[in-house]
């Protein structure tokens, strides 16, 4: 029962509170081991047999529409990215390959136009659904993430139709730039506009794909000039909204250090360090937004760390999961508490997004 993975927890979170950095590097098997008993979790208890795919809570409810928003299935997504990146296996590759691929299908609306894009629920294939721009990007990043662990292009092909569809068709050309948040063009916001630079980025990376970086240059210099908080020194959501995000500094942190790489531009290093340090000041070390939220910035901080050695993001990402392992666990054992052990829902979201943090811990290596 996972009800016994909760002194396992305490155990760790022991083990990481007296031995800091001795603690966090010989926990990476237990992060492993955490995230793929989640998996097999969420696997009894949010898979739907009779439609072949998860539910979005817990219970399966609404009835009418009960399977997994791809909000909710992302960091799922993600955490079989990271388990097969931590331990390359035939069965963990063959448990990412077959939800990569059902991902690709049960999500794309080709009806869309001009591109089609990935739509927010399984099935939705209709022309006039209104489909979210940030959706895309989120599968977008995740197939990158898969063609990273299996080397196989056709998770490449899927990034690009993601990216081709925020910027061909969620691109503001008329109104001086930016992304719209959704196809009805309610407002403009940064988080599809951020997951297409870092998806670009990549493209460029891994396949040379020269319309890729443009796009991500083009983005990323329209978002220094017109979503950057000068007083906070992050990425704001738009011209017009100053909120900042945890997560979307996460991806342009590591989109300007990696094409800061790639172009030889050392400005673009300067310009990932400074936000990587504000983002420090501003969000501090207890993150509390929510862990769905917080796991998309700490992965990609993660990233960061990796290229820039910055160990600052791997003890960030530390002690965060350190939290998520003694607090978040419910009195049933399942990840659907927040990281202070306040309930929040019992969304497959919630309790993968926990099991993403430990994935991609384990699947990092610990400072030297």
């Amino acid at each position: 029962m996972r009800r016994l993975t909760i002194a396992g927890s305490v155990l760790v979170l022991t083990l990481v509170l007296a031995l800091p950095a001795a603690g966090a590097r010989s926990a990476s098997k237990t992060y492993l081991s955490s995230a793929q008993q989640g998996v097999a979790d969420v696997r009894a208890h949010w898979w739907n047999a009779s439609a072949g795919w998860y539910n979005d809570t817990y219970n399966g409810a609404p009835p009418s529409m009960p399977l997994a928003r791809l909000w909710s299935a992302y960091p799922l997504f993600e955490t079989l990215v990271g388990i097969e990146l931590a331990q390359p296996t035939a069965a963990n590759k063959a448990a990412l390959v077959s939800f990569a691929n059902s991902a690709a299908k049960l999500y794309w609306n080709p009806n869309i136009k001009p591109y089609g894009g990935y739509g927010y629920y399984p099935g939705m294939v209709g022309s006039q659904a209104n489909v979210y721009y940030d959706d895309s990007g989120w599968w977008g990043l995740s197939f990158i993430d898969a063609y990273q662990a299996t080397h196989d292009p056709a998770y490449l092909a899927d990034a690009r139709r993601a990216m081709r569809f925020i910027v061909g068709s969620g691109w503001d050309s008329k109104l001086g730039g930016g992304t719209w948040w959704d196809t009805f063009h309610h407002h403009k916001t940064i988080e599809p506009l951020a997951a297409a630079i870092m998806i670009g980025t990549r493209l460029y990376s891994l396949d040379n794909d020269k319309w890729a970086l443009g796009w991500a240059q083009k983005m990323l210099t329209w978002a220094n000039a017109h979503s950057f908080n000068q007083q906070q020194g992050l990425y704001q959501r738009s011209a017009t909204d100053n909120t900042v995000m945890d997560y979307v500094q996460g991806l342009m942190v590591t989109a300007n250090w990696e094409l800061c790489k790639a172009l030889k531009q050392p400005a673009m290093c300067t310009k990932a360090q400074q936000v990587a340090s504000a983002s420090l000041s501003v969000f501090g070390q207890n993150l509390n937004w929510a862990p769905m939220y917080d796991v998309v910035y700490l992965q990609w901080m993660l990233e960061y760390y990796k290229e820039s050695g910055d160990a600052r993001f791997y003890n960030l990402a530390v002690h965060n999961a350190a939290r998520a392992q003694s607090q978040a666990l419910n009195e049933s054992g399942y990840y659907l508490n927040n990281w202070e052990g306040k309930p929040l829902a019992d969304g497959l979201g919630e309790e993968a997004s926990n099991l993403e943090l430990f994935a991609w811990l384990a699947a990092s290596p610990s400072p030297s």
